[in-house]
């Protein structure tokens, strides 16, 4: 608004990874505030995998290293060195550093007076214990306090804060900015961008529907917290809700559809809407063993109920309709998970799951390759493993303490990663002289072996 930034020029070439696309188009500030602007998710210094806290320039700084993973504008790649990126930029126009800015111009204009971004303007010792579920690579689990340090990423998630203090930001958005922007502006930001989409990102926001009702807001998860930030602006609600346990925005999001619920209902008398369940006597014909592009899933019967593993994240399945169940673990709430039988048939082929299509695994599926076994095992550090592991002959790389994504091999040392967090992008396995696997290039991000 005050002219010192453009949201559709050119970015300095000089702040940007390698561009392979030629005559494809720059990246502009708006493409990065709406994660299309090709760069890759993590970022070699400073990123997710990266503890030592080496600050907002060098964390940008180390994006020269890199390559685009996909063309300026082409689709929707979620990224964190992205909004990293944008608020280096507001360092640069402003000529102060990005918390001090953010301080100066929103939470203090807002009363935000117990959020900060870094730990120093916070103070440690404020911060709630939060908790850990780590992957201990061999299938299971450990618990854990979660670490606490300030990301080199700031602006794409190390904001402290309390509920209340997010309310007042929310509340402010909901009377057409509250003096911070013009509701213009606003309204910009609550529009898909560069799609004609009614869902997807805003410009920062993501903006999608609840019930009928046009929905803005943002989720998160970062080390020990889970968050939900969402706003109806058509009836000036919303709900904000955290959590400190990791990995837990399936429980989170379940908790702020609730409340939003009963907003409505308090509103505008708008009932709950409640999904009825079916009784099914025979589960058995679900169970078994399935994998899709990116995942693998394991369905038993256990007491009578379906349980399921989705890429070793831990599920319930609650029955719906004759093949229809709802889904819900950690990281999703009420997700539509649909069977198909074939008529006469005695087992499920497959299901349909979160836009994949998963198919029973046969049980005559060779092995993985022998050249292949040397590269198993864990890296990186011990609070956020990546473990690489073998199921049903394939390649599988659990990240983030979340799920196991399937490698799809090119060459020797270098594998796909599917669709999800990391699109595009690539795992190279790093020997040593010794021939020896001794690291990992993991999205771009360097990692030892354990």
């Amino acid at each position: 608004e005050e002219g010192k930034l453009d949201l559709d020029a050119p970015l300095p070439t000089d702040l940007l990874p390698l561009n392979p696309f030629p005559g494809e188009g720059a990246v502009t500030l708006r493409q990065l505030l709406c994660h299309r602007s090709g760069l890759q998710r993590e970022v070699p210094v400073g990123g997710y995998f990266d503890p030592s806290q080496p600050g907002l320039a060098a964390t940008i700084g180390s994006l020269r290293s890199g390559v685009l993973v996909t063309q300026p504008g082409e689709k929707t790649r979620y990224s964190n060195v992205g909004a990293s990126l944008a608020g280096f930029l507001v360092e640069r126009a402003s000529g102060t550093d990005f918390a001090a800015y953010q301080r100066e111009r929103i939470l203090r204009p807002l009363g935000m007076k117990d959020s900060a971004w870094t730990l120093e303007d916070l103070g440690a010792g404020r911060v709630i214990a939060s908790h850990m579920r780590v992957a201990d690579g061999r299938g299971g689990w450990t618990r854990r306090n979660a670490p606490l340090f300030d990301l080199g990423t700031i602006p794409a998630g190390n904001l402290f804060s309390t509920v209340e203090d997010i309310a007042r930001f929310g509340s402010a958005l909901l009377v057409g900015g509250g003096g911070l922007v013009k509701p213009g502006t606003l309204e910009e930001m609550w529009t898909p961008q560069l799609t004609d989409d009614t869902r997807g990102f805003g410009i920062g926001f993501v903006v999608g529907s609840f019930r009928g009702h046009k929905a803005v807001g943002h989720n998160g998860a970062v080390y020990g917290h889970s968050t939900a930030f969402t706003l109806l602006p058509g009836l000036k609600i919303g709900v904000v809700v955290v959590g400190n346990e990791d990995i837990a925005n399936g429980r989170i999001k379940s908790i702020s559809d609730t409340a939003l619920s009963l907003m409505l209902e308090a509103r505008i008398g708008e009932k709950p809407s409640t999904r009825k369940t079916v009784e099914i006597p025979n589960l058995h014909p679900f169970a078994g063993d399935y994998e899709s592009e990116s995942y693998w899933a394991r369905i038993e019967v256990r007491n009578g109920r379906l349980v399921a593993s989705f890429s070793g994240q831990p599920a319930t399945l609650t029955p719906v309709g004759p093949h229809s169940f709802l889904a819900n673990s950690r990281i999703e709430s009420d997700s539509m998970v649909e069977f198909q039988i074939q008529e006469g048939a005695e087992l499920a082929d497959g299901f349909t799951r979160g836009g994949q299509q998963f198919a029973r695994v046969p049980g005559d599926r060779p092995p993985l390759p022998p050249e292949w076994r040397h590269v198993l095992g864990s890296y990186g550090p011990d609070f956020i493993p990546l473990i690489i592991s073998e199921r049903h002959g394939h390649l599988y790389a659990m990240t983030e303490n979340m799920v196991d994504y399937r490698l799809t091999p090119r060459s020797r040392f270098v594998c796909d990663l599917p669709k999800g967090m990391y699109t595009d992008e690539h795992v190279v396995f790093l020997p040593g002289a010794d021939g020896r696997i001794h690291g990992i290039d993991f999205a771009s991000v360097r990692l030892p072996r354990r």
